[in-house]
């Protein structure tokens, strides 16, 4: 019994015992435990692992003829148990969670408690003196002409100081003077981010969604937000129907209008998850608000509390199984496109991202020799691409993680691909059809290769919505990389994921000779059918 831990949360498996393997399959009892956090999947695990224990000694007490479908019976079991898990682990939040609510309450009113206690002498002091100020005016009136207008002077000036340190007080008890507007800030953080090598589209996209929040809040100064402003933004985005800017029924509306508009739907559009609410819309709030607070010396509304998002559930996403691929080879091959034919193996076998590979160049894909002599072909993702009027542009990636050296699998000799990249000039774009609809360029050459993948996938039988999309490929990968035993780091130079641990961001960021000599080499998944792209490059040949 072990745990596993995906990008969608952990995962339980447990190894089918030897004398049962006959009757329910050698593969492992799987179960996905969601977005636990890892004591509570720890926990679950183990509960799991005594349950699963008492059901294979059932499983041995059952005759052959009471078998049908036992493994599915097996799981629905676990899964059953499970969903008991959760509910008690849920039930435990609740009340942890109400529990801190207290507790955060109470040290508010603590902090509001002795915030006061700390004010109270300025309040006593201002009291007194306007007490003063009034005994000072009875004096003065009671003076001769000549000695009522210097007092009066000295009033003047004592009122005057006396406005001024009110003033001081109300404003700290406010949160200081106002900063500049957040309109403004956003302008110019977001000015300063376009130098730095952050991609321009996550830029844009940061920008936008920050812009959402000014509409729903209002355009304040920076340092004028509270906490509940950002809840009650929260609690409106899980109202608001996913792929919101694709769908013409909600062109010009404001969230909070399409959210109004989607609920009074008779049969409702689904509403955005809460990764997406997480990572598209509270991610760059909250790195905006911090980075502005130390510029601006205010506190971040978002540094000491937690906001509640609870958006429908993610699809997870799977990789392809050896099937589903070779049914997609098998027409990928037969294709006329350059894009057409060869990303669906690239994508399958390097891992690399759409974005990334449509973007390549003649000159990305070169061979690397190592100590022994021998050539092993790479894609350099980290050379600047070369523009038609000849000008060097920086190539934009996802992140710093993915300005990598990829390794070509020897496959890709074998059917071809090699032979094709080498076709190219050294500037020339290596699938040039991609950027264009018939005789128009298209605005996103990566989104329309990305749709013109799906379709292809739907053609094959393959494709499920959020499920089963060419960015599964990505993930499909991963899998080949981890069954073939290669380190877990050099998996995740080789895809583009960020190194997560102190311990893994050391020593070389890219592949080194010896890694990639191990990728080119990889054994590819049993029963994987490479047939067509042979016999089709014999064809062209």
């Amino acid at each position: 019994m072990y745990l596993t831990h995906r990008k969608t949360g952990f995962r339980f498996q447990i190894a089918v015992p030897a004398d049962l393997q006959v009757r329910i399959g050698r593969t492992p009892i799987r179960i996905p435990l969601r977005n636990m956090s890892a004591s509570s999947a720890r926990r679950a695990a183990r509960l799991l692992s005594g349950h699963a224990e008492r059901l294979f000694i059932t499983v041995r007490a059952l005759r052959g003829s009471d078998m049908t479908d036992i493994r599915d019976e097996i799981i629905a079991e676990l899964h059953q148990q499970l969903d008991g898990l959760l509910e008690q682990f849920r039930e435990y939040q609740d009340k942890s969670e109400r529990l801190l609510a207290v507790e955060v309450q109470s040290a508010r009113l603590s902090g509001q408690n002795d915030a006061m206690t700390l004010l109270q002498p300025v309040g006593a002091q201002l009291g007194m003196l306007a007490d003063g100020m009034q005994a000072i005016e009875k004096k003065v009136r009671s003076l001769p002409k000549r000695g009522q207008e210097d007092a009066a002077d000295a009033l003047t000036l004592m009122q005057t100081q006396m406005a001024a340190l009110a003033e001081k007080v109300q404003m700290s008890l406010e949160g200081g003077p106002p900063r500049p507007l957040i309109s403004e800030c956003l302008e110019t953080w977001t000015k300063a981010r376009r130098d730095t090598d952050i991609d321009s589209k996550k830029v844009d996209t940061d920008y936008n969604r920050i812009s959402d929040f000014i509409r729903f809040a209002g355009d304040k100064p920076i340092n004028k937000y509270g906490f509940l402003e950002f809840q009650k933004w929260s609690s409106l985005l899980t109202r608001v129907p996913a792929n919101l800017s694709v769908r013409p029924e909600f062109k010009g509306k404001t969230h909070q209008q399409a959210a109004d508009y989607n609920d009074q739907r008779k049969i409702p559009f689904k509403k955005m998850t809460a990764t997406t609410i997480e990572t598209n819309y509270f991610s760059p709030l909250k790195i905006f608000f911090r980075q502005m607070a130390a510029h601006h010396n205010f506190t971040s509304p978002l540094a000491d509390a937690r906001v509640s998002i609870s958006g429908r559930e993610s699809t997870e996403r799977r990789p392809l199984t050896v099937e589903e691929l070779n049914r997609w080879f098998k027409h990928a091959a037969a294709q006329g496109r350059a894009e057409m034919r060869w990303l669906p193996l690239l994508g399958a076998i390097t891992g690399a991202r759409i974005g990334e590979l449509i973007f390549l160049q003649g000159k990305d894909i070169y061979p690397m020799q190592d100590d022994s002599g021998t050539k092993h072909w790479i894609l350099d993702l980290r050379t600047d691409i070369t523009d038609e009027d000849g000008t060097a542009d920086e190539r934009k990636l996802k992140s710093r993680a993915a300005r990598r050296l990829v390794a070509i699998h020897e496959i890709f000799v074998t059917v071809g691909f090699i032979k094709y990249a080498q076709s190219r000039r050294a500037d020339d774009w290596l699938f040039p059809a991609a950027f264009y609809h018939g005789k128009t360029r298209v605005a996103d050459p990566a989104d329309a290769a990305s749709k013109r993948m799906n379709n292809m996938l739907k053609k094959v039988g393959v494709h499920e919505p959020q499920k089963v999309v060419f960015h599964s490929t990505r993930h499909t990968a991963k899998d080949i990389m981890r069954l073939a035993r290669v380190d877990d780091r050099t998996n995740d130079i080789q895809i583009g994921h960020a190194l997560g641990t102190v311990s893994r961001n050391y020593g070389s960021k890219v592949l080194v000779a010896d890694e990639i000599e191990v990728l080119s080499a990889l054994p590819l998944p049993k029963g994987l059918d490479l047939s067509p792209y042979l016999e089709s490059g014999t064809r062209r040949g």
